[in-house]
């Protein structure tokens, strides 16, 4: 008996569809879309949302991608590889159509795909309640990070790339060729495509490693090396070809990360690290009471993806996804045999098996339902990172020149028509820059007399916040101009 009929073979005895062919990956798709789009402009509170859509729009209207940094007062000529362009093409025409309200629905349905997904992918190897568990823990590591972002969009792949390894390496073969075209997706749309390259080659290894004799071990490299050339070469045909395929590295690598917060380690009293503490325990619970034991090999390759972890926040859907997948095959065995005995069970037995095209309609339409019935009118950005009033005093004030602006208000300013100082493209600022803007916005040093004098600046807007402000408050030749909640606003006083 393989690992996948084990713990759904005790159900075989239902045989009866439920009326409306749903299924639990549908429910739990349905709750997860309601309870996003219900919130809608909580996915709009991160800045580079907007910058996004409006290189998107750039994009289409010229109809090439971009090389140099465009929408930037200070690097419009250095060179930038835009590796989420296709996205930010989708994200400028849905925004262009229905406005903010097409990125939270787009949000919205790709979270609720692949949680379905991967409900769908444990309940082949796991019982429905644990593999509902399963689900539930791996989308709490998701929704702190739930933005409308290119990255989204990848969420579903990563959850069937993933589940494609999985399955090669509980069947002892390697993926088909075709999930290749993932990667070819995975890679015009945003950057951690690599990881998913990655992913792959740690379970190449395992699965060398694991190879019962030598003839096995040359078969396995074989396979699954060439599955490896085919996902490389699948991630090098984008418009930036060797360049965007060795991008993801130069990016890690960069120090200016560590001031960018979803990029920092773990600090268990943030709202990230709190779920991330939660999940922790769980597990470490659930496998001290009932003595999960797992491979080795699947021991080093989830104490990798914890270490990735805890070192950077980001990482953290991505640990979520695979965690929870890997562990299912090697625990599936442990839980026994699940049988059917109370109506409860047969229950989740019946809404356990896929659905049929009845239950994928009906599905849809609620959806439909939804959407029109909780749309009161276009969600807007989180003021946090969208500072409009602000922005709209500059304006009615006719303040022109160059900016000095907080790095959380560079998006929105490039949505504003207005060239920022800096905005959340690291990669095109560089470690040498971002430090030094840094420190002096934080006042780490005496540098934000000389910026404001080399770069030309005519007005800043910050955070209340930003040590900076004291600053311009007492700084000769400067005064503030608007000052709210949100932001403050100084101008240059005329010579």
């Amino acid at each position: 008996m393989t690992i996948q009929s084990l713990s759904l073979e005790g159900f075989a005895n239902t045989r009866e569809r439920n009326r409306f062919g749903i299924s639990l990956p549908l429910i739990f798709g349905i709750g997860i879309y309601f309870l996003i789009i219900t919130h809608a402009s909580a996915v709009l509170r991160d800045p580079d949302t907007f910058w996004h859509i409006i290189v998107g729009q750039w994009i289409i209207a010229h109809g090439t991608v971009p090389d140099h940094g465009i929408f930037s007062a200070t690097m419009a000529n250095a060179p930038w590889l835009d590796q989420e362009w296709l996205a930010e093409i989708l994200m400028a025409w849905g925004y262009d159509h229905f406005g903010f309200a097409a990125l939270a629905v787009g949000t919205a349905l790709c979270e609720a795909a692949a949680m379905a997904i991967l409900l769908r992918a444990l309940l082949g190897i796991l019982p429905p309640i644990y593999a509902m568990f399963g689900t539930v823990l791996a989308g709490g590591l998701w929704f702190p990070h739930l933005l409308a972002r290119p990255y989204i969009l990848t969420i579903p792949i990563l959850v069937v790339w993933a589940a494609a390894l999985v399955r090669a390496r509980s069947d002892d073969r390697a993926p088909s060729p075709w999930f290749a075209l993932l990667i070819l997706l995975w890679a015009n749309l945003h950057g951690s495509f690599m990881f998913g390259i990655g992913l792959a080659g740690l379970f190449a290894v395992e699965a060398v490693l694991l190879a019962p004799d030598w003839r096995g071990r040359v078969r396995t490299v074989r396979d699954w090396g060439f599955f490896g050339v085919l996902s490389l070469g699948a991630a090098s045909i984008t418009p930036y070809g060797l360049h965007g395929l060795l991008f993801p590295f130069h990016m890690i690598n960069m120090t200016a990360l560590t001031y960018i917060g979803e990029w920092q380690g773990v600090n268990f009293s943030q709202s990230w690290s709190a779920v991330f503490l939660i999940w922790l325990l769980a597990v470490l619970f659930a496998a001290l009471s009932r003595g999960w034991r797992l491979p080795p090999t699947r021991i080093a390759i989830l104490l990798l993806l914890l270490v990735m972890a805890l070192k950077h926040l980001r990482y953290m859907e991505l640990f979520g996804v695979v965690s929870s997948l890997m562990l299912a095959p090697a625990l599936a065995v442990q839980f026994g045999r699940a049988v059917a005995v109370t109506k409860t069970d047969r229950l989740m037995a019946e809404l356990a098996r896929p659905a049929n095209w009845r239950g994928v309609v009906i599905s849809g339409a609620i959806l439909v339902v939804i959407t029109i019935a909780l749309r009161g009118g276009d969600p807007q950005p989180v003021d946090a990172t969208f500072p409009a009033a602000a922005v709209a005093e500059v304006k009615a004030n006719h303040v022109e020149g160059p900016v000095l602006n907080s790095y959380r208000f560079g998006g929105c300013l490039i949505f504003s028509g207005i060239l920022p100082f800096i905005d959340g493209r690291a990669e095109l600022y560089g470690d040498t820059f971002v430090k030094r803007y840094i420190d002096a916005a934080n006042l780490s040093d005496n540098q934000l007399p000389g910026i404001l004098n080399d770069y030309g600046i005519t007005w800043t807007i910050f955070p209340p916040e930003t040590p900076a402000v004291i600053l311009l408050d007492h700084l000769p030749g400067w005064r503030r101009l608007y000052t709210d909640s949100v932001a403050i606003v100084h101008i240059r006083e005329p010579s």
